[in-house]
């Protein structure tokens, strides 16, 4: 029998409709089950912490008088992270 995943005390939830094409839910379930034992609440609260970060970014850069980042932009600086090679560890000296 499976164990049935519960949410921290204090978390309120509400149950809601959303329609997705066949090909997005299985991108969801399939992360779903590599990632949260199957469970797709926890998929979408993971992409509303995304968002979260994302407008919080937005507002920042808003305040400090920045243009908004393209996902253009964007793709372009994960694209770069992902291909540079992993730098020399650093080895901690005994002292």
């Amino acid at each position: 029998m499976e164990r049935r995943t519960r949410r921290p005390h204090g978390i309120r939830s509400r149950k809601i409709s959303v329609s997705v094409s066949e090909d997005d839910l299985k991108v969801l379930t399939a992360r779903a089950k590599r990632m949260h034992r199957g469970n797709l609440s926890a998929v979408v609260h993971d992409m509303v912490v995304a968002l979260k970060r994302e407008e919080a970014l937005d507002e920042l850069l808003g305040m400090l008088g920045g243009d908004r980042v393209t996902e253009e932009e964007m793709q372009k600086l994960r694209n770069e992270i992902a291909a540079a090679p992993p730098g020399p560890r650093k080895r901690r000296s005994a002292a």
